[in-house]
Order: structure tokens, then sequence, then C-alpha cells
């Protein structure tokens, strides 16, 4: 028996590889109905679509252009290959039901509380409808249930982790279907649209992010901004970190659980989906997880980790030096042309075609 704990896009695509494999695989999830509440932009890059293929009807918005401001004001305008807004329920929904008919069995309004390990694993579900507590055995252990996850506490996997604040609300605001980025104090503000007059608006940052986010949102939308505010999504957003580890014995960590997240952006879907189909291989040819999938990613989220120390050590003179060197045609071709969360495939091409680039590696020192 297999227990998945989550059922985010990491869990669900465990749940069902492993399903197909002809493992039994129960999903606990302590929310009433998938993919809610939402806490995520949705927004996904086209490397997605190697991995699975999306219905028209979970696409929101395919925005044209990224922007990317300096703190000057300035900006470069990237134009993009394969971005789509995904209705991030929708996409939990789906890969809950494709798990669901390769026979995976999922239990509502069910938490975990805790494991013990003697053997096989005991662990603690708590029926939220019932208000009961359980003790069920299995024989894996799946952690797939977000970044402050009770399975990598219980499991002694989740120490020294750090976290960044999200803060993201739906707006109504006018915008040109142009995806925002702002550089923030050691974090990110964005404007995500989803139609011609709404958006997701937000920031992520390592503290205070009321404070951050009124400061933000009074600089791009004025003083009366809160006019403007609807749905408020809120959470942490953990930092990749290539130290820790995501397996001991038969406990495993998948997608936020397991720190999977790029760091400049702090997305993390694809990473997840990634995650959930390495476990999934890992079993099956009984092989060793953390090899699998730092094999597939581990080095674009090193990279990725690497650029977020480098924002964060950068001056605001620097980032508007950094943008101004984006704005150098050669530059942008790269940039429209490679998936963001690769980096490995066009770190090399932006210093061939701009070298002052690697002025920036002093702040890695």
């Amino acid at each position: 028996m297999i227990s998945i704990i989550g059922a985010g896009p990491g869990g669900s695509t465990a749940a069902e590889l492993l399903a197909k494999q002809g493992h039994t695989v129960d999903v606990y999830e302590e929310h009433a109905e998938v993919g809610m509440p939402v806490a995520c932009t949705g927004i996904i890059t086209g490397i997605l679509e190697e991995h699975l293929q999306l219905p028209k009807r979970l696409i929101v918005n395919v925005p044209e252009k990224a922007r990317i401001f300096a703190p000057s004001g300035k900006f470069v305008d990237i134009k993009l290959k394969n971005d789509v807004i995904l209705d991030r329920a929708g996409l939990d929904q789906l890969l809950a039901d494709r798990a669901r008919k390769a026979g995976a069995v999922y239990h509502l309004r069910h938490r975990y509380r805790g494991h013990s390990t003697n053997g096989n694993i005991a662990m603690g579900i708590e029926d939220l409808e019932k208000k009961e507590l359980k003790e069920i055995e299995t024989d894996l252990l799946v952690g797939a249930d977000g970044p402050y996850s009770r399975v990598a506490k219980h499991a002694q996997l989740n120490q020294g982790r750090k976290y960044y604040a999200g803060l993201q609300y739906t707006a109504t605001v006018e915008n040109e279907n142009i995806i925002e980025f702002y550089p923030l104090d050691r974090g990110i503000a964005w404007v995500v649209p989803e139609t011609s007059d709404t958006a997701k608006v937000g920031i992520a940052t390592e503290k205070q992010p009321y404070e951050v986010f009124d400061k933000f949102m009074k600089w791009r939308f004025g003083d009366k901004y809160g006019v403007l505010l609807g749905e408020r999504q809120a959470g942490a957003i953990p930092l990749y970190d290539p130290r820790l580890r995501t397996q001991r014995d038969n406990v495993y960590l998948v997608g936020d659980a397991a720190g999977m997240v790029k760091a400049p952006t702090l997305g993390g879907i694809n990473q997840s989906i990634i995650s959930g189909q390495s476990l999934a291989d890992a079993i099956k040819h009984g092989a060793d997880y953390e090899k699998i999938w730092r094999g597939r990613m581990g080095r674009d989220l090193y990279l990725s980790l690497l650029i977020r120390k480098m924002l964060n050590r950068s001056s605001a003179q620097d980032i508007n030096k950094l943008v101004a060197l984006f704005q150098r045609p050669s530059v942008k071709q790269v940039l429209e042309q490679v998936e963001r969360d690769v980096p490995s495939k066009f770190a090399f091409k932006l210093l061939a075609k701009e070298p002052r680039l690697l002025l920036y590696a002093r702040f890695l020192l």
C-alpha cells in the first residue's frame, strides 16, 4: 500500500502513475475539494506540455509578453514562447480525476497527524467529518502536503528550510495582456493578467508581506488601490536548498513539500509534476528517487537558486544595469527562445551574447 498526503500536482501525478503500476494507492487531502483554496498565480511555461497535454478549458489566458521592470522604472519586454495562465484549481482536479480513473482512492477531509516507523509505517489520519483519529498502516508514505509539510517534519527532512511569504489578490485592473515582474528587496512582485480588466497582483518576500504589498500597490496603483482588490490568497513558498534530502527509508517528498521551486519567480507546478513522475519511476524500477529527480531538474533548480542569490545581493543600480543589458536585441532574442525553467540550456548562450553578465557572478562569492 502507498499513502500520499496531499492532492496537489505532485501527489496526484504520483498517484496516477503508481496506480497504473498496480499499486494500491490512497490519497489523503485535508480540504473538502481538490484544488481549493487556490494559492498560486497559475503561470505555466511551455515545458509542461512535455509532461501533460492540457485541455483548452483549463487555459484562462495566453499572455503576449513579460515586462521586466528595473527599480528605475525602465523595463524590457520579452515575447513569451509558450506561457499560459491556468485555472489552477482545475489543473489539480484534472490530475486527481486521472488518478482516480487509474485506481487511486481519494479521501477528502482527512488530515495527516504524524507517523511512526517500526517495520511498516503507522500513520495517524484524522477524519475531519467524523472527528475521528485512525491509525493506518502503509508500506510507503509520500509527502505532497505543501511547503510546511507535516510529513517532512515527522520524517525529520525539513531542518533548516527557508521560506518566502506570498500574498496575492485578484484585482480589477485594466491591462495590456502583459505579465509584469518587479524586483523587490530580496523578493518579487507581479501583475498577471487573466482578462482585459482583471489580474492577479501579488508579492513574495522574506518578511513583512503585508507591508511590502501595501508599498508596492501604492506605487503601482495609487493610495486607493483597496477598491480594486477581490479574493485574497496567501501562503508560504519554500526556497530550494540542494542540501535537503527528499527521502528517508520509505518516506518520500515531492513538489513544494520537497522545496522544489524555481527560486527567481518562486513557481513550482512543473517541478511538482516532474517529481511525481520521478517517484513513480523510482518505485517501478527499484531505483534511487533522489538520483532520478536530481538528474531531471536538480541542475536547473540549483542554477535558479544562484540567480535568486545574485538578485538578492544586487543593488538597485545593479539591477538597472541588468535590465539595460536585457534590452539589447541579441540578449532579448535568447530570452525569447528559451524555457525559463531550464537555465542550463540558456545560461551560456546569454553569456556568449553578453559577456558583461559575468560581472554579476561576483554576487555569488
